[in-house]
C-alpha cells in the first residue's frame, strides 16, 4: 500500500468519525434538537474521539504497533459500552428506546455499528500489511491538504463537545446523567450530577444490578399484619435424609397422591403420600437456557409439573415409568436421574414490571390454566409484583403491583386456590392472602414454630411448609 494513499485513507477515517457520528451528535442533535447525551453516550462518544485522534497520530508519526493496539482497545471498549446501552431496550416493543432515531435505529445502536466497523477495518488493515509496516509518517514535514482538513475537523468538533460537556454535564467531579435534561445554557436548567460514580463491586448490569436472593441468612421480623391469628402446629415430620440440599418448594397432586420437592442443590424429588422417594433428578441448570437455583414447583396434571429457578427460567417435567436417564433429552438436561422422570421443555418467563426482580414463589391456577409468580424483595424494589402466565404459550397474561403492604415481605412460597393465592412471608413465618385479580393483600395466619420456612402448600384444609431444623428438612403441618 502506498504511503500517500494510506495517509489519505487514515485522514478520511478520522474525518468520517468526527464529522458524522460525533459531529452530528454534538451540533445537530445537541445544539439544534437539544438532545443531551447520557453517561453511556459520553463513554461511546469519547471512545470515538480517541479513535479519530489515533488515526491522526498514525498520519503524523506513522503506523506503529502501539497505535494498532490502541484502536483495538478502543473498539472493544466502545463496543462493550454500546452493547450494554443497547441491551436496555433490546427486547422492547418496536420503536421503543432512548433518544433519537436514524433510519429506524436509535443512536446508541449506531454507536455499536461504528465500533464494530473500527474492529473490522483494523483486522483488514493487518491482513493487507504483510510483514512490514508502511513508512507513512509525516514526521516534521508539513501536512498535505487532506490531513490538514482532518485536523481542522477534529479541532472544530472536539471544541463543540468540550462546550457541551462542561456546560451540560459539568466539570470534574460531575459525571453524566442517566436521563439528562434538554440542552440549555440557562444555569437553572443544567443538571450536574454525581450519582454515577462506581459504588461497590463492579457489575456488568450497572445500575440495574441486584443481588441474588439469599435464603440462608434469615432473621425473624415482625409480621406485616400483627392482628393475624396463629395457626396450630399439628405435626412435624422429617423428610428423607437422602434429600440433598435445603427444600425450597413443595406441591401435591391429589389424584396421583404424590408430592414434588425442589432443593438448593437443583434437585427434584417425587415422593408418595407417606413421603417415600419414588424418583428423583438432578437438573443441569447450565444446559441451554440457564436455570438458577430452583425455588418453585407446581403440578399441572396428574403426571406433569413445572419447576422454576429464581431467575424465572423454567423446565417442564413428566413423571412417567417410560422415562430414564439414558434417553438423549434427559441425559442432556439432567446430571443424573432415576427412572420415571424426564424433562419435556425448557423456557423463560418474560415480564414487564418484574424485569429487575427475581422470584422465589411459583403457583398454578387450574381454573385459569395459568402460572402465578410473586417477586422477591431486592435493592431496587419499591413494591412486589404478581405476574400471571398462560400455560398454553407460557406468555405473560397479566401483572399487578401488590396492594396493602406497609413493608415488603420476602415471599418464599405460594399455594393457589380459586381466585386467590396464599403466600408465605418468610420474614415473619406469616401466611398472606393475595387476590389474583386486584393484587390486594390481606392477613391470613401466623405459623409459630417455623424456622426460615420455604414453600407453602394448602392440603385438605391444612397448611404445609418446610423448615430446616437441626440440619434436617422438616415438613410442618398447621391447622388454621
Amino acid at each position: 500500500m502506498k504511503e500517500q494513499l494510506f495517509n489519505k485513507l487514515a485522514s478520511l477515517a478520522s474525518i468520517f468519525i468526527m464529522a458524522l457520528p460525533v459531529g452530528i451528535a454534538c451540533f445537530i442533535f445537541g445544539f439544534i434538537f437539544k438532545d443531551n447525551p447520557c453517561a453511556f453516550c459520553w463513554q461511546e462518544r469519547t471512545a470515538m474521539i480517541l479513535v479519530s485522534l489515533t488515526a491522526l497520530y498514525i498520519v503524523r508519526f506513522g503506523l506503529k504497533p502501539k497505535y494498532i493496539a490502541a484502536l483495538i482497545w478502543l473498539g472493544i471498549y466502545g463496543a462493550f459500552m454500546s452493547s450494554v446501552h443497547t441491551s436496555f431496550n433490546l427486547g422492547s416493543d418496536i420503536g421503543q428506546g432512548f433518544s433519537l432515531k436514524i433510519m429506524g435505529a436509535h443512536t446508541y445502536t449506531w454507536a455499536l455499528f461504528v465500533f464494530l466497523v473500527v474492529l473490522v477495518v483494523v483486522a483488514l488493515l493487518m491482513l493487507t500489511l504483510g510483514n512490514k509496516f508502511p513508512n507513512n509518517g509525516y514526521g516534521k514535514k508539513a501536512l498535505d491538504t487532506l490531513p490538514k482538513a482532518a485536523c481542522i475537523v477534529f479541532l472544530v468538533v472536539i471544541s463543540g463537545n468540550i462546550v457541551q460537556a462542561f456546560t451540560q454535564t459539568g466539570p470534574i467531579p460531575f459525571v453524566g446523567q442517566d436521563s439528562p435534561a434538554r440542552v440549555s445554557f440557562n444555569p437553572k436548567h443544567m443538571s450536574w450530577e454525581l450519582d454515577h460514580w462506581p459504588q461497590g463491586a463492579p457489575n456488568a448490569r450497572g445500575a440495574y444490578a441486584i443481588s441474588n436472593p439469599d435464603i440462608e441468612n434469615w432473621q425473624s421480623t415482625s409480621p406485616v399484619f400483627s392482628n393475624a391469628p396463629k395457626a396450630k402446629l399439628v405435626s412435624e415430620q422429617a423428610l428423607p435424609e437422602s434429600i440433598l440440599g435445603r427444600v425450597t418448594a413443595i406441591d401435591y397432586q391429589p389424584e396421583s397422591q404424590i408430592y414434588a420437592l425442589t432443593t438448593t442443590e437443583n434437585r427434584i424429588y417425587i415422593l408418595d403420600k407417606q413421603l417415600n422417594i419414588l424418583t428423583k433428578a438432578h437438573l443441569d441448570g447450565m444446559y441451554m437456557l440457564q436455570i438458577e437455583t430452583l425455588n418453585g414447583v407446581a403440578f399441572t396434571s396428574q403426571n406433569t409439573l413445572l419447576i422454576m429457578g429464581f431467575n424465572k427460567a423454567w423446565a417442564e417435567l413428566v413423571v412417567d415409568p417410560a422415562q430414564n436417564w439414558e434417553m438423549t433429552l434427559n441425559y442432556r438436561r439432567f446430571y443424573e436421574s432415576d427412572d420415571g422422570i424426564g424433562e419435556t421443555a425448557r423456557g423463560q418467563f418474560s415480564t414487564v414490571r418484574a424485569k429487575t426482580s427475581y422470584v422465589l414463589a411459583l403457583g398454578y391456577s387450574a381454573e385459569q390454566d395459568q402460572f402465578v409468580t410473586v417477586t422477591a424483595r431486592n435493592e431496587l424494589s419499591e413494591t412486589l409484583v404478581m405476574s400471571r402466565f398462560d400455560h398454553s404459550d407460557m406468555t405473560l397474561s397479566a401483572e399487578t403491583n401488590l396492594q396493602g403492604l406497609s413493608t415488603l415481605p420476602q415471599i418464599t412460597g405460594m399455594s393457589v386456590r380459586g381466585d386467590h393465592a396464599l403466600l408465605m412471608n418468610n420474614d415473619a413465618s406469616e401466611v398472606l392472602k393475595l387476590d389474583l385479580h386486584s393484587g390486594a393483600v390481606s392477613p391470613m395466619v401466623q405459623l409459630p414454630g417455623t424456622t426460615n420456612p420455604q414453600g407453602l402448600l394448602l392440603q385438605d384444609g391444612k397448611l404445609l411448609t418446610v423448615s430446616l431444623i437441626n440440619g434436617r428438612n422438616q415438613l410442618q403441618t398447621f391447622a388454621m
